[in-house]
């Protein structure tokens, strides 16, 4: 081994063999099961990998990689050490029924606080994650690439879902979809309204079982959406669980395809009902909203008209870009936060 990785992993030993280091990993455990593929001792691979400068800030993405992440910066004596995490994990595995939800609480409830800066993309999210831990941690949005604005224009008949299928509550909210929606639409039209799903899945799992529906057509992953959004009619979106702000709405609200989805598919995004998209909370209830906007062009246009301005607004790449950097600042400004709690 060279020398510099000798050196390298000494100090990580020292550093994960300091009494706080051990305290605070023993005070996590049983750690949520991503957490288990991610262990802080990893730090020098993800290091000597890397080929990372000593004295390099740390930006982690996720609750379950900031013990490893700290440790990285630790060892590379960063002058400051950023969090994202993205969502509410905690909320989120409650809401599935995970058994980690416990886990995910204390991953935050000890790593966070040892950051200079935490952000969320959620605005109330991260309201929530501050009473919860004691935190201050700021909203940064989700960002997209905004097209050129298109008004809306009566396309095809097909109903659009896009997202990871191998996601639980995607797979859920497209099962929903196409079992209980799609039928919902067709006996109040009168005629089959064909469902369009786009996502990774896995052909051995639930998913799969739509593959052979009539009316149904599961293309798998699709590498550009443009498309496919500019032959749909509605993007629904049936979520029943999630955390963070669906980018699968930005991107609808960009291509100005009308929204239907649910609370939880709204949750995060500072829009209204009737005014960006359309809300229902029933297969029933989003069905009548799909058949709403399929027969009037003028609520089509002005949900779409209003949806394409708010996601300019909030979350185009140069927004975005802005928050990033202010909240890099924040984390720069702070400095080290294991300074003010020594790991030793």
């Amino acid at each position: 081994m060279p020398s510099e990785g000798r050196v390298l992993r000494q100090r990580l030993a020292e550093l994960l063999g300091k009494p706080n280091w051990r305290d605070m990993i023993a005070a996590v455990e049983p750690v949520p099961w991503p957490a288990k593929w991610t262990s802080p001792a990893l730090a020098h691979d993800v290091i000597m990998t890397s080929g990372v400068a000593s004295g390099t800030p740390v930006h982690v993405m996720k609750s379950y990689l900031a013990p490893l992440g700290l440790a990285v910066a630790d060892a590379l004596d960063s002058p400051w050490v950023s969090l994202d995490l993205d969502d509410d994990d905690e909320a989120l595995a409650l809401a599935l029924g995970n058994p980690d939800a416990a886990a995910y609480r204390r991953i935050v409830s000890t790593f966070a606080g040892c950051f200079s800066a935490v952000c969320l993309a959620s605005a109330n999210e991260a309201t929530i994650i501050n009473r919860r831990h004691g935190l201050r941690a700021v909203p940064v949005a989700n960002s997209i690439t905004v097209p050129t604005f298109k008004a809306y224009q009566s396309r095809g008949t097909s109903l659009l879902f896009v997202g990871n299928l191998t996601y639980q509550p995607n797979i859920d909210a497209a099962v929903t979809l196409v079992e209980q929606v799609q039928p919902a639409i067709t006996a109040r039209l009168g005629e089959v309204t064909p469902v369009v799903l786009a996502g990774n899945f896995d052909p051995e799992g639930p998913i799969s079982n739509l593959v052979s529906r009539p009316h149904v057509e599961v293309l798998g992953f699709v590498p550009d959406l443009a498309p496919l959004y500019a032959q749909s009619a509605v993007v629904v979106v049936p979520l029943h669980a999630g955390a963070g702000t669906r980018i699968k709405l930005l991107e609808a609200f960009a291509h100005c395809v009308p929204v239907v989805t649910t609370p939880p598919g709204a949750a995060g995004l500072e829009v209204r009902d009737h005014d960006q998209i359309l809300i229902g909370t029933t297969p029933q209830e989003l069905a009548d909203a799909v058949c709403e906007v399929l027969q009037s062009t003028d609520l089509a246009h002005s949900l779409t008209t209003a949806a394409y301005d708010f996601v300019t607004r909030t979350h185009s790449t140069s927004v975005v870009s802005n928050q990033i950097l202010q909240f890099f600042e924040l984390a720069r400004t702070v400095g080290r936060i294991s300074e003010r709690v020594p790991l030793e």
